[in-house]
């Protein structure tokens, strides 16, 4: 299992991954981490009333105290003290305090609009490829973050794979972005390609045939869906997403089913 892949399946389990700071018992030498030391002489506290918190042993037969801790100020009882520090600067700047006045018509402006979602955090999905025949199929996750396809997606793949005569398998995944930074489309296409060429090189494979979001096959083809192309050096073409088939059968399958049949995608 790769880096990201675990990175994933932690994520999705919701365990938080750590690094110990001192040498386990038992376990093979690596470098220490380790943090500096905070300064002993830091800045001295502006000057207040200083408080006491300190831990007191409950006699016997007397009630506990709330929370078992003595809370005391060290300032006298009787009489107020002058308010110092701090303190003096914040109420001196409330006393000067006024209201501020409205803004004039032409005062007022509209915020620039934030840039798209795309361009912060990147292209974000998840591929589950199988092969079937001479042809690889590869499925986008409705959700990215999943150990794999959904309820309803496992078996629409398992049928779109059996028109290549193949069957699910252990499947191999492609993530992207491949690390926690954020992935520009041309790197995203690139390594897709990669990895397409790999699975090809590595078990077979003729031609490719992927289930992607229209948002996602645009940004990374540059070109709409349906249209035949070339990826990592072999044939490919794209139709409509699982969860877009199944959303909305109707246009997303037969739109797809036309597109297969019309480039030679339509079995074995």
């Amino acid at each position: 299992m790769n880096e990201a892949q675990r990175q994933s399946y932690l994520k999705a389990m919701g365990l938080t991954p750590w690094v110990a700071r001192v040498p386990l018992p038992g376990a093979a030498p690596s470098q220490a981490l380790d943090w500096p030391e905070e300064e002993q002489n830091s800045a001295a506290a502006p000057a207040g009333p200083a408080v006491d918190v300190s831990v007191t042993t409950v006699a016997q037969g007397e009630a506990p105290l709330q929370h078992s801790a003595l809370v005391s100020h060290s300032a006298p009882a009787a009489g107020k003290q002058a308010p110092t520090g701090f303190a003096a600067d914040a109420l001196a700047k409330a006393s000067s305090f006024k209201p501020a006045a409205p803004l004039k018509e032409e005062q007022v402006t509209t915020a620039a609009p934030s840039p798209p979602k795309e361009k912060i955090t990147g292209l974000r999905f998840t591929l589950e490829a199988h092969l079937g025949g001479t042809t690889w199929l590869l499925c986008a996750q409705e959700d990215s973050q999943a150990p794999g396809l959904g309820r309803f997606e496992a078996p629409l793949m398992a049928s779109l794979l059996a028109l290549f005569q193949g069957r699910p398998q252990r499947p191999r995944r492609f993530f992207c972005p491949l690390t926690e930074q954020p992935m520009p489309a041309d790197e995203a296409a690139q390594a897709l390609s990669a990895f397409v060429a790999g699975l090809s090189e590595q078990s077979g494979g003729e031609r490719v045939l992927l289930c992607l979001p229209e948002a996602v096959a645009e940004t990374l083809f540059k070109q709409p869906r349906y249209q035949p192309f070339e990826l990592g050096q072999l044939p490919a073409l794209v139709i409509s997403s699982l969860a877009e088939m199944l959303a909305d059968p109707a246009q997303h399958k037969k739109a797809s089913w036309q597109a297969m049949q019309a480039h030679g995608y339509d079995g074995v």
